[in-house]
């Protein structure tokens, strides 16, 4: 093989200076079929023209083949890389080296129509049409770092983005990142392109086909948009949004943000997006001037949709409904009955016969409970004795006036389970007046040894009475009746004074 100088100083004595193949040969002592080759070739670079072999390939060609074969069939995730592949083809004593088997698989993949790469089109942005997708981050929940997912979507004609944060990515979720993100842009646009996530799709089909969820069915029918899923595995079909999570995770949640609870994060996110779309600019124009012109082609915003994910479930003995590893109470009398529960982004509705007769903060985590007091206390006046072990009073904290009341009272009436009862009566009065005005009374009443519900009773319907004053007649009426000049003097208790003082000198 002879150097690019020297080719070029070959070809520069045949056809410049005109000198034969046998002349330059001798001048330059290099083989006559080298210098030929030279003056045929423009290309100075070497071409092999028959493949080195590989000798060390020859046993495990077959092996190698197989291999390769399994590892196309498989699923993606099963997939094995090369260097796994020839980890394990080592260990089966395979004598080649790294290379002398990618080349062997480079082959095999090119005479199999393996090894052709995707190739992709650009695609226009287009007005009303948006991408949705969600993203996973961790975040430190009082000093412990919990999963969360954030919803995020972005416009193609406008590029302004929008995100939320959410516990889970679940059915409720998704919805309630859809609509707020309606609200967000001002208009629900015309397209929107997803992924296969389980919220929508039931069942993916061949092709473009996809057996969707009843619940996505009534949300897509509520707003009326064209719904369009990527193909299995086949991200870039919503390449922006892709995007836009690598971004958020690396812009809206680093350094690690301490996490501050769900409502106050999300309006904070609200505020950064909303910043974004003032400042940001394409081709000269700002995103919050595009998102002008995408909106005329918007649906029109309606009522916001019921974002509730919709089961059943039975009351169990405790008054307890189960939900998602986590508890919830009712009032006793539906103990044992099947009642409908809401599960709203961030509350818990139970219903009965088209009756709310619950409704909790949704709880979050496993094997929590959330006990409304006010929906044992019925049970607590049948089951007095009860009342100091159960654990729904243990959780309510209340001040410690209430116990220091509920001993008086029980000290009085000599009797612990009568004077819980009438203590649960004076709880009930909370529901109405509050926890604290309830104790402010208490509080006064334990000071003059007044312990009873009708005491407690009696000062709230005191505190309550409003005097009426009677408006003045109008001077017309005075007039007809000839009273508008009558005037009425108080009268003296001065009589009234005297009678006392000598009521009391007969007494002594």
């Amino acid at each position: 093989m002879i150097e690019m100088a020297q080719h070029n100083y070959i070809r520069f004595l045949h056809y410049n200076q005109g000198w034969s193949i046998r002349a330059i040969a001798r001048h330059c002592k290099l083989h006559r079929n080298t210098v030929k080759r030279a003056i045929q070739n423009d290309n100075a670079a070497y071409v092999r023209k028959v493949p080195k072999p590989k000798p060390v390939n020859g046993d495990y060609l077959e092996r190698i083949q197989n291999k390769l074969e399994e590892n196309w069939k498989a699923k993606k995730e099963d997939q094995l890389t090369k260097f796994r592949m020839y980890t394990l083809l080592k260990e089966e004593g395979y004598p080649g080296s790294y290379e002398a088997f990618t080349w062997q698989t480079r082959q095999i993949e090119q005479e199999q129509g393996h090894a052709k790469k995707e190739a992709f089109l650009k695609l226009l942005a287009l007005q009303s049409h948006l991408q949705v997708d969600f993203g996973e981050i961790q975040l430190l929940d009082q000093g412990i770092p919990r999963k969360m997912f954030f919803f995020c979507c972005k416009l193609a004609w406008s590029k302004v983005e929008f995100v939320q944060l959410y516990p889970r990515c679940s059915t409720e979720y998704f919805f309630e990142g859809l609509s707020e993100a309606f609200i967000f842009y001002g208009g629900i646009p015309r397209h929107i392109v997803f992924d296969n996530l389980t919220p929508a799709v039931k069942k993916i089909l061949p092709g473009e086909e996809r057996i969707l969820q009843d619940s996505f069915l009534r949300f897509q029918s509520y707003h009326c948009f064209e719904a369009r899923f990527c193909a299995g595995g086949k991200g870039n079909q919503k390449g922006r949004v892709e995007r836009l999570v690598l971004y958020i995770k690396d812009n809206y949640f680093k350094p690690k943000p301490v996490f501050t609870g769900f409502a106050s994060m999300n309006e904070k996110l609200k505020q950064q997006c909303q910043q974004r779309m003032q400042s940001q600019t394409f081709e000269g124009r700002s995103w919050e001037e595009l998102l002008l012109e995408d909106q005329t082609q918007f649906l029109p915003l309606r009522e916001k949709f019921e974002s509730a994910r919709i089961l059943e479930a039975k009351v169990d003995t405790y008054q307890l409904v189960h939900l998602e590893s986590n508890r919830y109470s009712v009032p006793t009398p539906y103990v044992g009955q099947r009642v409908m529960v809401k599960c709203y982004p961030f509350q818990v509705v139970i219903v009965k016969k088209d009756q709310v007769i619950a409704q909790h903060d949704r709880l979050f985590g496993k094997n929590h409970e959330h006990l409304d007091p006010y929906h044992f206390l019925s049970l607590l006046e049948k089951k007095a004795r009860a009342y100091d072990e159960a654990k729904v009073i243990h959780d309510w904290n209340l001040p410690p006036c209430y116990a220091q009341y509920h001993q008086g009272l029980q000290a009085k009436v000599m009797s612990k389970s009568k004077g819980t009862r009438e203590f649960i009566a004076i709880l009930r009065l909370t529901e109405t007046y509050g926890v604290e005005a309830i104790a402010k009374l208490l509080r006064s009443l334990s000071k003059e040894y007044r312990y009873s519900y009708q005491e407690v009773l009696s000062c709230l319907r005191e505190q309550q009475e409003v005097k009426i004053q009677a408006p003045p007649l109008a001077e017309e009426i005075l007039a007809t009746y000839g009273l508008e000049s009558y005037h009425w003097e108080k009268p003296s208790l001065q009589e009234y004074t005297c009678l006392l003082a000598s009521g009391k000198e007969e007494v002594l």
